[in-house]
């Protein structure tokens, strides 16, 4: 993806994500394994990545906030870091994390980005598979395992409609929930 300009489709994915009233802010107080969380209302992203992750970071982050502003269980599915989950809960975070993707992918293309569909989807399921292994073992391993492969979930992308909502600001006491690998 050396020809695409992450930087200039950030700004625009800005653009469409401040315009659902979500603030980005961007932070060096991250704690140093994470590089985003989200109150509701703020996503906080770590000021150091690459544009690319940014750009990843703020849809996947993005997805989530509408998830917890238009689902109170979804919210508490997503506000927790599990160890050693059983099979059951990983395959209902894997369709949170689906769906939150789902929203990432109509906000990339509502910021007039078409060409991005398969590095969306590839940053999708690299980050579900690091965060399945995260969950079984409690090891954080930037590389795909057979933990990680034992829950395939290689669902596509679809834009998914976003639901009217007022961004909402809980109160949280972590300094970080997207997990840096």
């Amino acid at each position: 993806m050396g020809s695409v300009n992450f930087g200039k489709v950030l700004n625009k994915v800005e653009d469409v994500v401040a315009g659902l009233g979500i603030v980005i802010q961007y932070t060096r107080s991250l704690d140093m394994f994470f590089k985003g969380d989200l109150d509701g209302k703020n996503i906080y992203i770590g000021g150091l990545l690459s544009d690319e992750e940014k750009l990843f970071n703020v849809l996947h982050l993005t997805g989530h906030t509408i998830q917890w502003n238009v689902d109170s269980l979804l919210r508490d599915l997503g506000g927790e870091l599990y160890t050693n989950p059983s099979d059951e809960l990983i395959r209902k975070l894997q369709m949170y994390e689906w769906e939150a993707n789902c929203y990432s992918l109509t906000i990339l293309h509502q910021a007039g980005s078409y060409y991005l569909d398969s590095w969306m989807h590839k940053k999708y399921i690299l980050d579900m598979l690091y965060l399945t292994h995260f969950y079984k073992t409690g090891q954080k391993l930037k590389r795909i395992t057979a933990t990680a492969k034992a829950y395939e979930f290689n669902r596509e992308l679809i834009e998914k409609d976003i639901p009217a909502f007022t961004p909402t600001q809980l109160n949280r006491t972590r300094n970080g929930l997207v997990i840096a690998f």
